[in-house]
């Protein structure tokens, strides 16, 4: 009888090719090292660069957005002083307006948008000049009730929200509650001397942009169209007026109607800061929750007060 024994694998793998499969192992494990670390440089790219990349495209876009708000409002005060030149004058300023960018190229990201807004945010003045005598006087009423604004919204995922706002003359940048006043108005206040006195001096140029409200919501670039309309002399206190009808100015205020009120408050205590005017004596500043006044009535010292209006219309070319 034959006795059978079994072949040891270790002799049956030599003779046979069905365990010789050491290299498909080899690739197998290395394919899936290879995907691993894919994966782990991926998440550790997703996790830790792309929101810094995000972040500075986001930051330069805001740049961009700035420059051109900037330059909207060195265009508006191009066609304002056009129109003081020559009232009649008709010009026509394109004004791009960089709404959409923050695109990180072959990184799976869309381009941030953000609104463009035109005459949709809180805007207007209100001038008062009191004299001493009945007449005289000047109250701004409905001549710049509206102002008119252009405002830059932004959607950005990281980097800060800032909100570029036009209004009444002047270019403010609000974040986080917060705003400041980036480039100044047509209001001016002065220290000087006329007829051998001290006299203080208060310009007002005032614009008012006209157009229908509207809100672009944009990832590209949109044109604003600004066409120069008319301007108007409001009022002027000279030394004829005081000569002939014995007027004094005895005190003036302006009522600046907004959303940024801390901008407002800090221009105006900054103007009064570069004269010898006293908070409390010669002038007062209030702040309210969507207005801030200043008022003005200076002790021993004469107060003349210049007031205009230009008339700018607004659109959004679209």
């Amino acid at each position: 009888m034959k006795i059978r024994f079994f072949e040891s694998i270790s002799s049956f793998c030599r003779s046979s090719s069905f365990c010789k499969s050491e290299s498909g192992v080899s690739v197998a494990v290395a394919a899936a090292l290879l995907l691993g670390i894919i994966v782990a440089t991926m998440t550790t790219v997703q996790l830790n660069y792309v929101p810094v990349w995000k972040e500075d495209a986001e930051y330069a876009h805001t740049s961009e957005v700035w420059q051109d708000m900037s330059r909207l409002k060195s265009n508006v005060d191009l066609l304002t002083a056009g129109l003081e030149i020559n009232p009649n004058a008709k010009i026509v300023i394109n004004s791009p307006v960089q709404v959409g960018g923050a695109d990180v190229p072959f990184i799976g990201g869309t381009t941030t948008g953000g609104t463009l807004a035109i005459n949709n945010d809180v805007s207007g003045l209100l001038i008062n000049v009191t004299t001493n005598t009945s007449t005289g006087g000047y109250d701004s009423g409905a001549d710049l009730y509206y102002t008119g604004t252009v405002t830059y919204r932004p959607t950005n995922t990281y980097y800060v929200d800032e909100t570029y706002s036009y209004e009444n003359g002047a270019l403010i940048v609000a974040r986080e509650g917060r705003s400041m006043m980036k480039l100044a108005p047509g209001i001016v206040l002065e220290e000087g001397s006329r007829a051998n006195r001290s006299a203080v001096n208060l310009s007002i140029h005032a614009v008012v942009l006209e157009g229908p409200r509207g809100v672009v919501s944009s990832n590209t670039v949109e044109d604003i169209k600004l066409t120069s309309k008319s301007f108007k002399n409001l009022y002027t206190y000279t030394e004829l007026e005081k000569e002939i009808y014995n007027n004094t100015i005895t005190s003036a205020s302006v009522t600046v109607y907004t959303e940024n009120t801390e901008a407002w408050e800090k221009y105006f205590k900054i103007s009064a800061d570069k004269t010898t005017l006293q908070r409390g004596t010669d002038y007062n500043l209030t702040r309210n929750a969507h207005n801030v006044t200043f008022s003005l009535s200076p002790v021993n010292k004469d107060l003349y007060v210049d007031v205009s209006k230009a008339v700018i219309k607004v659109g959004a070319g679209v």
